[in-house]
């Protein structure tokens, strides 16, 4: 069950088979941009079946409650999708967390547009999931996203040594999270 919501500037949208063509173009278009902070994705991945595929799953994931993705687009331009968010392996208590990534398209950068829609995402998925911890990891150089995390209320816990293999080598990560101070156990479940 896919939905949306709105901020100032922004359509947010969580994840729905049909928006294959829009990711298709998205990924397509920031090939090259991406690879620079995210591990390289084989060719068949610029594919509409592939694409749907993953659309799929990840409406699964969601209806599951184990994931959540958004998507998300300018009003003015509601077709064209500009940047991806996820939070991957929710998980229950007594860990009560999950990892946090974004991406942005290249030609967006610079406009608050990522932090505008990751702010409106955790607040969202806090209502969607229990969660009380939220970590994400930027590369060292990558300074706007670490700027996103800052401006996201996310705090440095530290370095990551060889975490994350990009472009054929280990790099370093630095380490944020978000606590969700206004957490409420749900008790445990069986």
């Amino acid at each position: 069950m896919s939905y949306k919501f709105e901020t100032e500037r922004l359509i947010i949208q969580t994840s729905d088979p049909d928006l294959d063509a829009k990711m298709l173009k998205y990924y397509y278009d920031n090939k090259a941009f991406f690879e620079e902070h995210e591990p390289a994705q084989p060719d068949q991945y610029f594919t509409l079946p592939i694409q749907r595929r993953i659309l799929e799953q990840e409406a699964q994931n969601m209806e599951n409650k184990v994931c959540a993705y958004y998507y998300f687009a300018l009003k003015e331009n509601p077709d064209l999708i500009i940047g991806s968010i996820s939070f991957i392996r929710i998980r229950k208590e007594p860990y009560a967390n999950v990892v946090f990534g974004y991406n942005l398209h290249e030609k967006y950068q610079g406009n608050g547009y990522c932090t505008e829609a990751c702010k409106a995402s955790i607040e969202d998925v806090l209502k969607f999931a229990p969660i009380h911890r939220i970590e994400a990891r930027a590369m060292v150089d990558n300074y706007k996203s670490i700027n996103v995390l800052e401006r996201c209320g996310f705090s440095y816990e530290g370095i990551e040594r060889k975490s994350i293999l990009l472009g054929g080598e280990f790099r370093d990560h630095l380490r944020y999270a978000y606590i969700n101070e206004n957490y409420q156990s749900p008790g445990i479940s069986m």
